[in-house]
């Protein structure tokens, strides 16, 4: 999946959230979502409209010893092919080979880890390939092992100085793939992975939610790692690292990695959306739009809709800024998260936490 890369800045001052959530401004049409499980592997789709699709892979270990590394692959009997994907280095051009990227290649017994993708197809409904490889309950064929010379490999940290009061530097790996993912080897066939035509700009981008607790009491927080572009084939794909968490206090972030979004199993959340081709080539330098979107967003595992009005704005020939023109609101019963904000208010011990969380976004894009 062409993913979004962006690095979340700092929340802005307590009690009043800054601007919008820079979702992308356009429409996704959602199918049924397929999902395929195999011995510790499941494939699926979490969306798919008429000329693409973006799924995801979740690998369980299930053995009683730690696994160091691992790697597993498919084919597609049809016309489906993986353009990009975060979270793991993929090769090949159908069959693919996918192995676990610089950062989690270590799966402690009866852990998981989901890496994701986005890619096209034809009118028929997304394909659910079998899997192969080792945690999948077979070995991967000779074919699927890095038969070609392209990958889609994720790039390297985006990095952010803060200043004294107002940056927060992100973690120390991004989790989305940059244009660096198609290295100069990669052929010209329709099956080769094409760069993205949007890039976000991670220094100049940040994502930011609040929380209430006790009923008045209004914090904003912010997530450090956050990544995507926008695809030359006009998907957008905004992927959050949920490991970098920050509130502000370092006992917080951990409870709410643990007990609310459960990292260990569900790392990371994804938001996908697919551009309209006369959106930004549309509008004059110095011009904005208002555009209505809907987007899917896969959290904790779920998938939902999420639908909201933001502003494009094109700041000059390379460079579009997207921001919502109101908060987007996030349930937590929407997406099986009602659970661990029950556990989060035990464990401070407090009267209540909300369970609709805002989410403000702004979001800078620079042409490739």
């Amino acid at each position: 999946m062409s993913s979004f890369n962006a690095s979340a800045k700092d929340p802005r001052p307590a009690g009043a959230l800054t601007r919008s959530l820079c979702a992308l401004g356009f429409s996704l049409a959602l199918s049924t979502t397929a999902v395929h499980t195999q011995a510790a592997c499941q494939y699926q789709v979490t969306g798919q409209w008429s000329t693409g699709f973006t799924a995801s892979v979740k690998v369980t270990n299930d053995t009683a010893a730690a696994v160091s590394s691992w790697n597993l692959g498919w084919q597609y009997a049809g016309d489906n092919r993986i353009t990009s994907g975060y979270d793991a280095v993929f090769s090949g051009t159908n069959p693919y080979s996918i192995k676990n990227a610089s950062w989690n290649g270590t799966i402690q017994p009866n852990q998981s880890l989901t890496f994701g993708f986005q890619g096209t197809k034809g009118a028929a409904a997304a394909e659910v390939p079998s899997l192969t490889g080792s945690l999948c309950g077979t070995v991967s064929p000779s074919s699927a092992s890095a038969s070609s010379s392209s990958s889609i490999t994720p790039s390297s940290s985006s990095s952010i100085v803060p200043s004294s009061s107002s940056s927060i530097a992100p973690s120390s790996s991004s989790i989305a793939p940059s244009s660096s993912s198609v290295p100069s080897s990669v052929s010209s066939s329709s099956s080769s992975v094409a760069p993205a035509a949007w890039m976000l700009n991670t220094s100049d981008s940040y994502l930011n939610f609040a929380t209430t607790k006790n009923t008045h009491n209004l914090e904003v927080h912010n997530f450090t790692a956050i990544s995507g572009d926008i695809s030359n084939s006009g998907v957008a794909t905004l992927v959050i690292d949920l490991n970098t968490v920050n509130t502000g206090v370092a006992l917080r972030d951990q409870r709410m990695r643990d007990l609310l979004f459960e990292t260990a199993t569900y790392p990371t959340a994804s938001v996908t959306v697919a551009v309209p081709a006369t959106l930004l080539s549309g509008l004059a330098v110095g011009q904005a739009a208002a555009t209505d979107i809907s987007a899917s967003l896969n959290l904790h595992g779920v998938t939902g809709t999420i639908a909201t009005k933001v502003s494009v704005q094109k700041l000059s020939a390379n460079r579009v800024l997207v921001q919502s023109i109101a908060p987007v609101l996030v349930k937590a019963g929407d997406y099986s998260l009602t659970n661990g904000v029950e556990a989060l208010r035990a464990a401070v011990g407090i009267a209540s936490i909300s369970v609709a969380v805002p989410v403000d976004f702004a979001l800078v894009f620079d042409a490739r």
